[in-house]
């Protein structure tokens, strides 16, 4: 999939990010299918509202990637901001029978991220930018998200 310049009433370009989020304490709790999809629901949310395009994903056991397109609206800590914020709350306010016997206190997400600005992203280029990480992480599937394909929140709660 080759991304297009968008355009709007004031500008023309693209802001491709590839994004690399931790967990506190670099636990593994993406092992946890259930946890790993309603977190990504919850990113998902939070980045439809603030109108980013995600265009891929991948979970490692200890590390969660995004492929975002159509930044425009919100800088890239500002962005990072706010999905760990919210997936964070969330997550601990309607999931955390699903991963509190992990030592990590009030937390969900670690201090820091990666991130890396990208040109036109595709599923080639998404595997070639993991791939290059400084770091060395298990194989990781990256997928595509369909819009419709969406986890539904309401089918994990308890």
């Amino acid at each position: 999939m080759e991304m297009k310049l968008v355009k709007s009433s004031h500008a023309v370009g693209e802001s491709n990010y590839h994004i690399q989020l931790t967990p506190a304490y670099r636990q593994d709790i993406f092992v946890e299918k259930e946890v790993a999809e309603l977190t990504l629901a919850y990113v998902v949310e939070k980045l439809v509202e603030l109108k980013v395009v995600v265009l891929g994903y991948g979970f490692g056991p200890d590390h969660f990637h995004l492929f975002l397109a159509n930044v425009r609206f919100v800088g890239e800590i500002e962005l990072v901001r706010q999905i760990k914020g919210y997936s964070s709350f969330m997550m601990r306010k309607n999931f955390w029978h699903l991963f509190k016997a992990k030592p990590w206190g009030k937390k969900f997400w670690s201090e820091g991220h990666f991130y890396r600005s990208v040109g036109a992203v595709n599923s080639v280029t998404m595997k070639k930018y993991v791939k290059e990480q400084d770091k060395h992480w298990e194989t990781i599937k990256v997928k595509e998200i369909k819009p419709i394909a969406q986890t539904k929140l309401g089918d994990f709660r308890s």
